[in-house]
Protein backbone atom coordinates (compact mmCIF):
# COMPACT_ATOMS: atom_id res chain seq x y z
CA UNK A 1 0.00 0.00 0.00
CA UNK A 2 1.31 3.29 -0.85
CA UNK A 3 2.25 5.64 1.58
CA UNK A 4 0.66 9.37 1.94
CA UNK A 5 3.90 10.76 0.81
CA UNK A 6 4.36 8.55 -2.42
CA UNK A 7 0.59 8.88 -3.42
CA UNK A 8 1.06 12.74 -2.99
CA UNK A 9 4.54 12.82 -4.72
CA UNK A 10 2.92 10.56 -7.40
CA UNK A 11 -0.05 12.49 -7.87
CA UNK A 12 2.33 16.11 -7.92
CA UNK A 13 4.34 14.68 -10.54
CA UNK A 14 1.59 13.56 -12.67
CA UNK A 15 -0.08 17.21 -12.45
CA UNK A 16 3.91 18.69 -13.41
CA UNK A 17 4.23 16.19 -16.32
CA UNK A 18 0.84 17.30 -17.76
CA UNK A 19 1.33 21.05 -17.27
CA UNK A 20 4.87 20.92 -18.93
CA UNK A 21 3.72 18.21 -21.20
CA UNK A 22 0.92 20.39 -22.42
CA UNK A 23 2.35 23.99 -22.69
CA UNK A 24 5.60 22.15 -24.50
CA UNK A 25 3.38 20.60 -27.28
CA UNK A 26 1.60 23.91 -27.55
CA UNK A 27 4.52 25.99 -28.06
CA UNK A 28 6.20 23.74 -30.39
CA UNK A 29 3.09 23.53 -32.67
CA UNK A 30 2.86 26.06 -35.97
CA UNK A 31 -0.09 28.06 -35.07
CA UNK A 32 -1.53 31.73 -34.50
CA UNK A 33 -1.24 33.94 -31.54
CA UNK A 34 -4.85 33.77 -30.95
CA UNK A 35 -5.24 29.67 -31.63
CA UNK A 36 -1.83 29.12 -29.32
CA UNK A 37 -3.57 31.20 -26.49
CA UNK A 38 -6.85 29.45 -27.06
CA UNK A 39 -4.96 26.04 -26.68
CA UNK A 40 -2.65 27.25 -23.77
CA UNK A 41 -6.04 28.60 -21.85
CA UNK A 42 -7.80 25.31 -23.01
CA UNK A 43 -4.93 23.20 -21.55
CA UNK A 44 -5.16 25.18 -18.26
CA UNK A 45 -8.43 24.47 -17.56
CA UNK A 46 -8.50 20.64 -18.09
CA UNK A 47 -5.09 21.06 -15.99
CA UNK A 48 -7.47 22.27 -13.43
CA UNK A 49 -10.18 19.70 -13.70
CA UNK A 50 -8.42 17.32 -13.37
CA UNK A 51 -6.21 18.64 -10.38
CA UNK A 52 -9.76 19.44 -8.54
CA UNK A 53 -10.58 15.53 -9.78
CA UNK A 54 -7.47 14.21 -8.17
CA UNK A 55 -7.76 15.98 -4.70
CA UNK A 56 -11.48 15.21 -4.52
CA UNK A 57 -10.56 11.54 -4.91
CA UNK A 58 -7.02 12.17 -2.40
CA UNK A 59 -9.52 13.55 -0.06
CA UNK A 60 -12.24 10.77 -0.21
CA UNK A 61 -9.23 8.00 0.29
CA UNK A 62 -8.03 9.89 3.58
CA UNK A 63 -11.74 10.21 4.89
CA UNK A 64 -12.34 6.83 4.11
CA UNK A 65 -9.31 5.39 5.50
CA UNK A 66 -9.45 7.96 8.92
CA UNK A 67 -13.24 6.32 9.26
CA UNK A 68 -12.00 2.71 8.92
CA UNK A 69 -8.88 3.44 11.45
CA UNK A 70 -11.55 4.95 13.82
CA UNK A 71 -13.71 2.24 13.69
CA UNK A 72 -10.97 0.14 14.64
CA UNK A 73 -9.42 1.76 17.28
CA UNK A 74 -12.82 2.15 19.18
CA UNK A 75 -13.34 -1.88 18.01
CA UNK A 76 -10.11 -2.27 19.78
CA UNK A 77 -10.65 0.03 22.71
CA UNK A 78 -14.38 -1.94 23.67
CA UNK A 79 -12.00 -5.01 23.22
CA UNK A 80 -9.37 -4.30 26.25
CA UNK A 81 -12.49 -2.70 28.07
CA UNK A 82 -14.71 -5.47 28.33
CA UNK A 83 -10.76 -7.64 28.90
CA UNK A 84 -9.99 -5.65 31.79
CA UNK A 85 -13.61 -5.61 33.38
CA UNK A 86 -13.53 -9.94 32.98
CA UNK A 87 -10.51 -9.99 35.13
CA UNK A 88 -11.73 -7.34 37.60
CA UNK A 89 -14.93 -9.50 37.90
CA UNK A 90 -12.62 -12.67 38.15
CA UNK A 91 -10.26 -10.96 40.60
CA UNK A 92 -13.47 -10.39 43.17
CA UNK A 93 -14.92 -13.34 43.07
CA UNK A 94 -11.89 -15.31 43.44
CA UNK A 95 -11.38 -12.58 46.71
CA UNK A 96 -15.19 -13.82 47.16
CA UNK A 97 -13.65 -17.47 47.44
CA UNK A 98 -10.64 -17.02 49.40
CA UNK A 99 -12.66 -15.30 52.06
CA UNK A 100 -15.31 -17.79 52.53
CA UNK A 101 -12.42 -20.22 52.72
CA UNK A 102 -11.01 -18.54 55.12
CA UNK A 103 -14.15 -18.43 56.72
CA UNK A 104 -14.54 -21.90 56.91
CA UNK A 105 -11.13 -22.73 58.34
CA UNK A 106 -11.49 -20.04 60.88
CA UNK A 107 -15.01 -22.43 61.89
CA UNK A 108 -12.92 -25.09 61.38
CA UNK A 109 -10.16 -24.59 63.62
CA UNK A 110 -12.45 -23.34 66.62
CA UNK A 111 -14.55 -26.10 66.19
CA UNK A 112 -11.06 -28.23 66.59
CA UNK A 113 -10.09 -25.87 69.44
CA UNK A 114 -13.81 -26.82 71.64
CA UNK A 115 -13.34 -30.09 70.89
CA UNK A 116 -9.39 -30.15 71.84
CA UNK A 117 -10.60 -28.22 74.90
CA UNK A 118 -13.30 -30.52 75.67
CA UNK A 119 -11.33 -33.57 75.53
CA UNK A 120 -8.48 -32.06 77.76
CA UNK A 121 -11.51 -31.24 80.44
CA UNK A 122 -12.45 -34.63 80.75
CA UNK A 123 -9.09 -35.89 80.62
CA UNK A 124 -8.54 -33.96 83.86
CA UNK A 125 -11.73 -34.86 85.19
CA UNK A 126 -10.75 -38.65 84.97
CA UNK A 127 -7.44 -38.28 86.55
CA UNK A 128 -9.02 -36.63 89.57
CA UNK A 129 -11.59 -39.32 89.61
Amino acid sequence: MATGKQTRGFLFGALAGGIIGSVTALLLAPKAGKELRQDISEGARKVQEQTVRAAGQVSETTVRFAKQIGSQATELADTAKAAAEAAVESVKQRRIEAADAIEEVKDEVEEAFENTAEVVEEKQLQTIN
